[in-house]
């Protein structure tokens, strides 16, 4: 029965990324850490504020307890900024994976929404997996992963 549960937030994890992906590159949702960790599952609102279509690799509307993501095919040559919100009282802890690995906390008040952001440096190596582990199940987050490309010149 666990494993059917499990099954479920991860094919309704991985529609919530798709559809999110479908113009960004290639993206799955997985579990945190392994098959004993709890996967969290998808809210009804949204935690941060929509970006651009064109910068956005991917977004996470609202989530629920433990999740996170993967993607690949990014573009080598720009940065990538990870931004993520929570609220419902605690903390987040968030990890990008990858060449160029990053941790960080987002405190998260019971009544607004915390924001905390990194940016990793453009470089080879452009797989990455995203991790969020709030530090209770019922906080909700929401995260967008951007590539702000150049503006085009102006004549």
């Amino acid at each position: 029965m666990e494993t059917t549960k499990r099954a479920r937030a991860l094919g309704v994890a991985a529609g919530v990324l798709g559809v999110a992906l479908a113009f960004a590159g290639t993206a799955s949702a997985r579990p945190t850490d392994g098959p004993d960790t709890p996967i969290g599952g998808p809210g009804t609102g949204r935690i941060l504020p929509p970006t651009p279509d064109e910068d956005t690799m991917f977004s996470i509307p609202d989530w629920i307890g433990n999740g996170g993501a993967v993607t690949a095919s990014v573009t080598e040559s720009l940065p990538i900024t990870v931004v993520v919100g929570c609220r419902g009282g605690g903390s987040a802890q968030v990890h990008v994976g990858g060449q160029a690995p990053a941790d960080f906390t987002v405190q998260c008040p019971a009544d607004a929404v915390g924001v905390g952001s990194v940016e990793i440096p453009a470089r080879p190596g452009r797989d990455f997996q995203f991790t969020v582990r709030p530090s209770d199940p019922s906080i909700h987050w929401g995260i967008n992963a951007l590539q702000v490309r150049p503006a085009p010149p102006t004549d």
